[in-house]
C-alpha cells in the first residue's frame, strides 16, 4: 500500500479524484425522472441527458480466445432490489464478439438503471459457451482480463477507460446517476477501481494528519466485493482495490472485521494483521431454529424440536474451529440477527411447547387455579397470536377474566423463555473457548416495544455478550441512543459482560451515538456498514462527508480512550428508572396501547435532560428487592408485579421515594385493580382526547388530539397554566395527601403521600409525552421546544435536593461522569438538532455556546481541559466548580485533574 501511495502519477491524479470525488459525492439524491434532464450548456454546467449516453466494451483476456460473451448485471446480491441482466453483442448482433473489438453500443439507461444516487454494474466475460457463476459455483474459466469502456454523448466519444480483473473475468463501473450537471457526471463515471481510490484519497485529505486506530475499543468494519473468477456477490477481481479499501477502513480506525469473507479479503490484501484487535463471526445470522426447520416445511418450527440441541452443538464446534483459524485478539459469535422470538401462534397447539409451558409456570409458583384451571393437564398457552393454521400476528385482546388474563400475561413471557432456552447451552460452550455470543437485537425498547424482552433474555443465561443495533432515523430519537445504552449498561453490569454496538453513521448523528454508547461501557462499536457501496446496499461509504464524520469521530475515540474504555459513572446513580414489561404487555392488548410505553421513554429523556444520573433496571429487579444504593425511583407504566409491589412498599419504607404518572401503578401483571394501599388513591380513572402513534425507526409523529376539555389544563397562577398531552387522570386523593398543582377544574393534578419514612408522589398527567409535545412539529428546534411550562417541575419535584454530579445549562447537552482508574472525565454528547427548514430535507446542528458546565462531588478539581478547544478557566461555585465551555458542536470530553 505505501509502494501504491508513493507512486508519482497517483499523486499528480489526487487532485482531481478529489474534486471529482467531492462533487460526486454531495450531490442531490433527489434527482428526478431522467427523461426530464436536459443536455446542458457547453461548459458541462447543465445537466446530463442520461438518454444521450451509450457504452461500449471491447476486451483482452488470458488465455486467448476467438472470441467472448459479455454479460452485465446490476442490483440484488447484497445491494438491494432485484438483479437485473443483460448482455453486450458485437457490432453485427451476435453473442460472439471477438477479442480487441467494440461491442455494439447500449443506451446507458438499460445498464443503469433510472433511479438517483450511484449504481454500479458489473460486467463479467465469458469464455465462447461459458456461464456467469452462480452463488456457489464461481466460473473462474478466465483470468487476466481488461474492459475498456467507451462512453459516448448522441454519437460522440466523450470518455473512455479501462477496467482490469487479473484474477478472473468480472469488473465493475460507478455510475452517479445523480449528479449536480454533465461535467461531474462524465467525471464520476469510472471503474471501481477509480471510485475506490478517489474515495481513499478524499477521506485522507480531508482527515488530515495520520493517526492510529484504537488500541483498546474494538471498531468493526465490513470487506466484500472481491472474488476470483465471476459469481454471486463478485463484483471485481482486481486484489489492488481491496488494498485500496483496507486503507479506507484504517482511517475509519478500523481495526476489527465482520465474518470469515472480510477476513479472507485483508489476508489477501497483506493487511490482515491490522484488522485482528476484534473478530466478529457466525455460526450465522438466521435463527438457530433454521437448522432443522428449512423454510419447505409447512408449519412453524419448535424451539423445543429435540434435533435442535445437537444440530446446534456441531456449528457450535465448527464455529469454535474458525475463531482458532482467525487468530483474532477477541472474538464475537453472531446467532440469530434482528432476533425475534422462536415461536408465537404455534406455542398454542404444540404438545411439547404445552409441557415446557407447565413447567415455566410452576418454576414462577403458579398453581393450576390461578390461571383457571382444576389440574395441570388443563393448562395450556393462550392464543394471544390464534393457533398454528392462523400464523398471524395480530394480538388477542385483553381478556376479562383475571385468571384467563393471568395466563395470558405468563404466555406472553413465556415466548422470551422458549427463545432464550435455545441458547444457555452453547453460550457456556462458547464461553469455555474463550469466545462471546450474542444475537444482534434491535432498538425495540425506544420503537413500540417487542415480544422478547431483553431483560429476561439475559437473566435466562442466553447469551455472554450484548449487543444492538442504532437505526433511529428521526433526528429527534437520536437521543434514544442514550436509553438504550444504559439498559444494556444496566444488563451487562448485572450479567458481567462486554456491550458492543451498531453504529450507523447514514442514520446520523455518528459522533454523538458513539460517544453515548462508549461511554456507558460498549467496548467494540462497528461502523455499520462499511459497504462498500458497490458490493452492500445499506452502507455510508458512498458519502464523503459521513466518511469524514466517522473518522474524525474514530479518532476522537483513539485520542481518548485511556478515559473511556471500561470506565464507570463517575458516582453511582441513586435514581433508578423501569418501564415494566407487564406495562409493556398489557399496553398492546388494551384500548391503552402504547401511550404509557411512549410516555416512559420521554420520562427518560427528560431525566437526562435534568442532567439526572439513571440507572434502568427491570422489573424483576425490582422483584428481587436490592434496591437500597437508590433514593428515587421512577416507575412509568399502569401495571407492575405483585411480587415487584410488595419490595418496592418496603423500600419505601425505609425511606425511598417513588414517583409515577397518570394511572402509574394501578393494575397488576394479571392487569386488575391493585396497589391502592401504596399509592393511596381511590378509584383510578382516565380522561382521554387524544392518541400517539408508536416511533418505529422513521418519524415522531405529532399528537392526535382533540375535543379537549376545558377544565385540564394544569393551573399554575391567574395568568398562566399550561395543557397536559393526550390525556390525564384526575386523582381521587384523601386527606393523606398533599396536593401540589391543580387542573383548571378544581380536581388534583399530582400528590404526594409519605408512606413510613419514604414518599410516594403521583402525577395525574403522562408527564413524558407533555414535554416532547411540542419538539413533535414539523418544523421542531430542539435547543428551544423542550422549554417546557411546568411537566417536568412534575417530574423533578422528588429530586429539588438530589445532587447531580454534573450540571449543564443546556438541557440537551448531555453529561456523562466517568472515573476509569481514578482519571476522571465527563462526556459531552449534544443532541439538540432542528429541522433544516421549509422544504428542506433532514435537519442541522444547533451548536451549544458558552456552555456552563458545574462539576460537584466528584472530588477536588485543580484543572479542566476540553478535547476539542484546550484549557479552560476553572472557577469556585455553590461549593463545587464550574467551566464555560466556548462551543460544543456534536461531542466533547472534559479532562478532570
Amino acid at each position: 500500500m505505501k509502494e501504491h501511495m508513493d507512486n508519482k502519477s497517483a499523486k499528480v491524479r489526487s487532485a482531481m479524484h478529489i474534486r471529482i470525488f467531492l462533487a460526486a459525492s454531495l450531490l442531490c439524491i433527489s434527482a428526478g425522472a431522467q427523461e426530464q434532464i436536459d443536455q446542458g450548456d457547453a461548459a458541462g454546467k447543465g445537466r446530463v441527458n442520461i438518454n444521450a449516453l451509450s457504452l461500449r466494451v471491447r476486451v483482452k483476456t488470458s488465455p486467448e480466445q476467438k472470441g467472448v460473451q459479455i454479460a452485465w448485471r446490476r442490483g440484488g446480491e447484497g445491494l438491494g432490489g432485484t438483479v437485473i441482466k443483460g448482455e453486450f453483442l458485437s457490432a453485427d448482433k451476435a453473442p460472439l464478439i471477438a477479442l480487441g473489438q467494440w461491442s455494439a453500443p447500449l443506451p446507458l439507461p438499460e445498464i443503469a438503471g433510472k433511479g438517483g444516487g450511484w449504481q454500479f454494474p458489473t460486467i463479467v466475460v465469458l469464455a465462447n459457451g461459458g456461464k456467469p457463476g452462480g452463488k456457489r459455483t464461481p466460473n473462474t474459466a478466465l483470468s487476466d482480463v481488461a474492459v475498456e469502456f467507451e462512453l459516448s454523448e448522441a454519437g460522440k466519444v466523450v470518455k473512455t477507460f479501462t477496467e482490469t480483473a487479473p484474477k478472473g473475468a468480472t469488473v465493475s463501473i460507478a455510475i452517479p446517476l445523480a449528479a449536480a450537471d454533465r461535467a461531474t457526471f462524465i467525471a464520476g463515471l469510472v471503474g471501481i477501481s477509480e471510485h475506490a481510490r478517489n474515495r481513499h484519497l478524499t477521506l485522507d485529505k480531508s482527515l488530515g494528519q495520520p493517526a492510529a486506530p484504537p488500541k483498546l475499543f474494538g471498531i468493526i468494519g465490513h470487506l466484500a466485493g472481491y472474488g476470483e473468477g465471476s459469481g454471486y456477490g463478485i463484483r471485481h477481481n482486481n486484489p489492488d482495490i481491496v488494498k485500496e479499501e483496507c486503507a479506507t477502513l484504517a482511517l475509519l480506525g478500523v481495526n476489527g472485521l465482520v465474518s470469515e469473507r472480510s477476513i479472507n479479503l485483508v489476508d489477501a490484501a497483506g493487511a490482515g494483521r491490522d484488522f485482528r484487535q476484534v473478530y466478529w463471526g457466525g455460526p450465522g445470522s438466521g435463527s438457530p431454529m433454521g437448522i432443522v426447520n428449512k423454510r419447505a416445511e409447512k408449519e412453524e418450527g419448535c424451539p423445543y424440536d429435540p434435533r435442535i440441541a445437537p444440530a446446534m452443538a456441531a456449528s457450535v464446534k465448527k464455529a469454535i474451529e474458525d475463531y482458532k483459524t482467525v487468530g483474532a485478539k477477541q472474538s464475537w459469535a453472531l446467532w440469530w440477527d434482528e432476533i425475534g422470538v422462536a415461536a408465537k401462534g404455534h406455542l398454542q397447539t404444540c404438545p411439547k411447547c404445552r409441557e415446557k409451558f407447565v413447567e415455566y409456570l410452576k418454576a414462577q409458583k403458579i398453581e393450576p387455579a390461578d390461571v383457571g384451571a382444576k389440574s395441570w393437564e388443563e393448562v395450556k398457552p393462550f392464543p394471544i397470536f390464534g393457533g398454528a393454521e392462523e400464523k398471524g400476528n395480530k394480538i388477542a385482546a385483553a381478556p376479562a377474566d383475571a385468571k384467563d388474563a393471568l395466563r395470558y400475561y405468563y404466555t406472553y413471557r413465556f415466548m422470551t423463555e422458549a427463545t432464550a432456552q435455545l441458547f444457555t447451552e452453547p453460550a457456556k460452550q462458547f464461553k469455555e473457548a474463550g469466545v462471546y455470543l450474542y444475537a444482534m437485537q434491535g432498538p425495540t425498547p425506544s420503537w413500540a416495544g417487542h415480544s422478547l424482552d431483553w431483560h429476561e433474555f439475559y437473566d435466562r443465561g442466553a447469551n455472554t455478550a450484548l449487543v444492538f443495533e442504532t437505526s433511529n432515523r428521526d433526528p429527534r430519537s437520536w437521543q434514544f441512543e442514550s436509553y438504550l445504552a444504559d439498559i444494556g449498561r444496566g444488563i451487562c453490569a448485572r450479567h458481567d459482560m462486554p456491550m458492543g454496538v451498531l453504529v450507523k453513521p447514514h442514520r446520523g448523528a455518528v459522533a454523538q451515538r458513539m460517544l453515548a454508547v462508549a461511554a456507558r461501557g460498549a467496548k467494540v462499536i462497528e461502523w455499520y456498514t462499511y459497504g462498500p457501496d458497490y458490493a452492500k446496499g445499506d452502507s455510508f461509504s458512498q458519502s464523503a462527508d459521513l466518511l469524514e464524520r466517522t473518522g474524525r469521530a474514530a479518532r476522537f475515540l483513539a485520542a481518548n480512550e485511556q478515559y473511556l474504555y471500561d470506565a464507570k459513572p463517575a458516582i453511582p446513580a441513586e435514581v433508578a428508572f423501569c418501564s415494566p414489561r407487564s406495562s409493556e404487555i398489557w399496553g398492546k392488548a388494551t384500548d391503552l396501547g402504547v401511550t404509557a410505553f411512549e410516555d416512559a421513554k420521554w420520562v427518560y429523556i427528560a431525566l437526562r435532560h435534568h442532567h439526572v444520573p439513571i440507572d434502568v433496571i427491570s422489573e424483576q429487579q425490582l422483584a428481587e428487592g436490592k434496591l437500597d444504593q437508590y433514593k428515587a425511583i421512577y416507575i412509568v407504566g399502569p401495571n407492575l408485579r405483585r411480587d415487584a409491589e410488595g419490595q418496592l412498599a418496603k423500600w419505601v419504607e425505609a425511606g425511598g421515594i417513588l414517583w409515577t404518572d397518570a394511572m402509574g401503578l394501578s393494575r397488576d401483571e394479571a392487569n386488575q385493580p391493585a396497589y391502592s394501599d401504596l399509592t393511596g388513591l381511590k378509584e383510578r380513572k382516565l380522561q382521554t382526547w387524544g392518541q400517539v402513534e408508536p416511533y418505529k425507526a422513521t418519524e415522531i409523529k405529532a399528537l392526535v388530539e382533540k375535543d379537549v376539555p376545558p377544565g385540564a389544563n394544569v393551573f399554575v397562577n391567574a395568568q398562566k397554566h399550561w395543557a397536559p398531552s393526550v390525556g390525564r387522570e384526575p386523582l381521587d386523593t384523601t386527606s393523606e395527601h398533599t396536593i401540589m398543582n391543580g387542573f383548571v377544574d378544581g380536581k388534583s393534578a399530582d400528590a404526594m403521600r409519605t408512606v413510613g419514612k419514604g414518599k410516594v408522589y403521583v402525577a395525574g398527567v403522562w408527564v413524558g409525552l407533555t414535554y416532547s409535545a411540542r419538539v413533535r412539529r414539523g418544523d421542531f428546534d430542539m435547543s428551544t421546544d423542550f422549554l417546557a411550562d411546568g411537566a417536568d417541575e412534575m417530574l423533578t419535584l422528588p429530586l429539588d435536593d438530589h445532587p447531580r454530579p454534573v450540571w449543564v445549562s443546556v438541557p440537551t447537552v448531555e453529561a456523562l461522569a466517568l472515573n476509569k482508574d481514578g482519571k476522571r472525565s465527563i462526556a459531552l454528547m449534544n443532541w439538540a438538532y432542528k429541522s433544516a427548514g421549509p422544504g428542506a430535507r433532514g435537519a442541522v446542528l444547533v451548536p451549544a455556546t458558552n456552555l456552563r458546565v458545574a462539576i460537584k462531588g466528584i472530588g477536588e478539581v485543580k484543572r479542566v481541559r476540553s478535547a476539542a478547544t484546550g484549557e479552560l478557566k476553572l472557577t469556585s461555585k455553590d461549593g463545587g466548580f464550574e467551566v464555560v465551555v466556548p462551543r460544543v458542536d456534536e461531542i466533547d470530553l472534559l479532562i478532570v485533574e
